[in-house]
């Protein structure tokens, strides 16, 4: 319960940001862009640039938000003592971490969710409006389709951001925020392509494949996530069944890193 106070506080706080304001209209300019641009190419080239557009934004204002508000909020509060003013009260130092955490998600999951809203009036106005041609004679048969198609691509970016942001957290205790940042972003370039990357040191037979492992099982798995933006970018289905098991693999790293970042706050000097 105190968690969860310090969760709404921390939200607050992150919404009232001029980063969620100007990340929101990014995402909203963005997504307009295309709607009105035109690709010059045949009806399904133009349905998979609204879809990765869309996806591509609403991944990317969430993440940015996301690694901005933990490496910044919680990072200030401690330089500016204002942890230790919140500790002072009956509040246990996990408490605090797990609380901070989920505002954050609180925050990123609203952006998210204005962001969905601003995609998915995009894609019915492109169907209703003749610019896609659905798949069923009548339109009102058509939207949908179109619209539910994204919502694994959806998930699995919120998924990828809330990762990334309990790592974000777990170094906000003992790094500033600039080196949080860098690091943040480092993890997630190199989450990207540490797949493709151990494959092709397989194929070369490199010395280099073990190391290569060592971080491909250490580092969260973001290129499956990668390959399935993509195949929604095409119109295809996703299986729940992926979901499901990207749900189940992202919790146990979340629970993993945030576990990392109560046991580094402990002995974290407040004053």
């Amino acid at each position: 319960m105190k968690s969860l106070t310090v969760a709404l506080t921390t939200f607050q706080e992150s919404v009232r940001q001029p980063a969620f304001y100007a990340l929101l209209v990014l995402g909203v300019v963005l997504l307009v862009f295309s709607y009105l641009m035109p690709t010059f190419t045949l009806i399904a080239g133009e349905a998979k640039f609204v879809r990765d557009i869309g996806l591509g934004t609403f991944t990317l204002c969430i993440l940015l938000l996301g690694i901005f508000s933990s490496a910044n909020l919680i990072t200030t509060e401690i330089e500016n003592k204002t942890a230790m003013t919140v500790m002072s009260k009956p509040l246990r130092r996990h408490e605090f971490v797990i609380g901070k955490y989920l505002g954050i998600i609180f925050s990123v999951t609203f952006l998210g969710a204005l962001l969905t809203a601003v995609l998915a009036t995009v894609i019915v106005a492109k169907v209703t409006g003749g610019d896609i041609v659905i798949r069923s004679e009548s339109t009102y048969n058509g939207v949908w389709p179109e619209v539910s198609i994204l919502f694994p691509g959806l998930i699995l970016g919120l998924l990828e951001a809330f990762v990334l942001i309990a790592v974000s957290v777990a170094l906000s205790i003992r790094l500033p925020m600039i080196l949080n940042v860098v690091l943040s972003f480092a993890l997630f370039i190199a989450a990207s392509l540490c797949g493709p990357l151990v494959d092709f040191l397989r194929e070369s037979k490199s010395h280099a494949l073990p190391l290569a492992k060592v971080f491909y099982y250490i580092l969260p798995n973001f290129q499956s996530n990668a390959e399935t933006f993509s195949a929604i970018g095409l119109g295809r289905t996703v299986p729940m069944s992926l979901v499901s098991w990207t749900i189940v693999y992202s919790l146990i790293y979340i629970a993993a890193a945030i576990s990392v970042a109560v046991f580094l706050f402990q002995d974290r000097e407040l004053g």
